[in-house]
């Protein structure tokens, strides 16, 4: 399909700014939404909100006590097999409910996973589930160019929009698929264990020719157990769902929501923010600058290509070959000196893994291997003595991991966006580098320039 011409042939979308509306039912509900995050890229459109890295009932009890609106757990579940995901889900229900036992506090769960499909579900939404749960879906992320359509999802390339089943992405060695139709896809993931029959949609027309009142309408005809499937193009197409479902709530229908990144900013009532800049953020003009390059989806490697046509950069290669060999501490002591030393020397270091993919022979050993070079380039970063003035890392698994392990974040501050759908993060006290800026570059985000443009608008 082509963008704009699909654009042309829609229903028109709603010119109202419902955001007002849904912050009185916001408050009127008086509970907290807990965002649940595979990855940090989560938090890729909102900003002034908390992020936990530590789900322990005391960390869960202290936002409930200040009433935090929204606040996000980074469970990285998308690094762990699909049992441990599940058993993770359960641990953090137990933690959540105890939590409210304390505080008295009420709370909603959204199960926030990747816009192009990949993860853990529908196992990992279960444990949220109770005998009267309906299930959202609703995977649209317009800053990364992914829209549903006719319940298709798409994901946006210049001005062709590809069903997401016919991208890379869906080749993932650990979370493939097949089916660009939600509902379709929905049975496959579920290995056929959610019929058809219980899959409904909130179509685009719905939305934008019945309004509000029709969207919840429709969901007060769902039944309990039931999926839907939510198309978006727009965020005042979203700005119409979630007051349908905030009406549908406040009548005492329970859902357990499984989305990306954009309707989060519009359950927590966020008008849209200017893009930070170096102003913004404070940065410094002295100190080198790290960047940590995990990711390996075509994008990202595209990306790393074009830094690398860049002769003001300094690279350091990981070799994985030998970051996988049994003995490769030598290895590792060398390649933290030199990031120390390039730091000193007030250059960009780009620290990145070689590009030949090395995959295992099914989901479990292939998420093994690239949780062991994650930790390779954790203790890169735990380890270094130089400050930098920023750390960007690229990619989901490899900015958690560095994330929690390498600069040991417990509660970061999100304090914005550096381009749409890039994330920064103000770090914590108990960070290694506290109030240092921490990008959070999404591996499936952004022009091959994109990075390079963001460096450079920093330096």
């Amino acid at each position: 399909m082509n963008f704009t011409e699909l654009t042309e042939i829609l229903p028109k979308a709603s010119s109202k700014n419902l955001l007002h509306e849904i912050n009185v039912l916001n408050s009127q509900l008086n509970r907290s939404i807990v965002v649940l995050d595979d990855d940090p890229t989560g938090t890729q459109t909102v900003y002034d909100l908390p992020v936990l890295t530590t789900w322990e009932v005391s960390a869960i009890e202290a936002e409930f006590v200040n009433e935090t609106p929204v606040f996000y757990i980074l469970t990285n579940s998308r690094s762990l097999v699909e049992a441990k995901a599940v058993d993770l889900a359960k641990e953090i229900k137990q933690n959540l409910n105890r939590a409210s036992q304390i505080t008295g506090r009420k709370y909603q769960v959204i199960s926030r996973g990747d816009s192009t499909l990949r993860g853990h579900f529908p196992k990992e939404v279960y444990p949220f589930k109770d005998g009267k749960s309906i299930t959202i879906l609703a995977p649209a992320f317009f800053e990364g160019g992914r829209y549903t359509i006719n319940d298709i999802h798409y994901v946006r390339e210049n001005e062709e929009l590809i069903p997401a089943a016919e991208t890379p992405f869906a080749k993932d060695k650990a979370f493939g698929y097949s089916n660009s139709n939600l509902q379709k896809w929905i049975v496959e993931k579920s290995k056929g264990e959610i019929p058809l029959e219980k899959i409904k949609s909130i179509s685009i027309q719905d939305i934008r020719e019945g309004g509000k009142e029709n969207v919840f309408r429709k969901l007060s005809t769902f039944n309990s157990g039931d999926y839907v499937v939510v198309n978006a193009f727009s965020y005042k197409d979203l700005e119409v769902v979630v007051l349908g479902l905030l009406n549908a709530e406040m009548e005492g229908k329970k859902f357990v929501f499984r989305t990306a990144a954009s309707i989060v900013k519009v359950f927590a009532g966020l008008e849209t923010k200017p893009l930070l800049n170096k102003k913004s953020l404070n940065i410094g003009n002295t100190g080198g600058n790290l960047i940590i390059f995990g990711s390996y989806v075509p994008k990202s490697t595209a990306q790393l290509g074009f830094l690398k046509n860049d002769k003001q950069f300094t690279f350091l290669e990981i070799d994985v070959p030998t970051v996988l060999a049994p003995e490769n501490g030598n290895y590792l002591q060398e390649v933290i000196g030199k990031c120390n030393l390039f730091l000193k020397e007030n250059k960009t270091v780009i620290v990145h893994t070689s590009r030949e993919l090395v995959a295992g022979k099914d989901e479990s050993e292939s998420l093994n291997i690239g949780n062991r070079i994650s930790e390779f380039l954790v203790q890169i970063v735990r380890n270094l003595s130089e400050k930098p003035r920023y750390v960007l890392a690229k990619g989901g698994i490899t900015s958690s991991d560095v994330a929690t392990k390498g600069l040991g974040i417990r509660r970061a501050k999100v304090l914005g966006q550096i381009i749409p759908g890039v994330p920064v993060w103000e770090q914590g006290t108990e960070s290694k580098f506290p109030q240092v800026p921490y990008i959070v570059f999404p591996g499936n985000v952004g022009g091959n320039d994109a990075i390079s443009n963001v460096i450079k608008s920093l330096k």
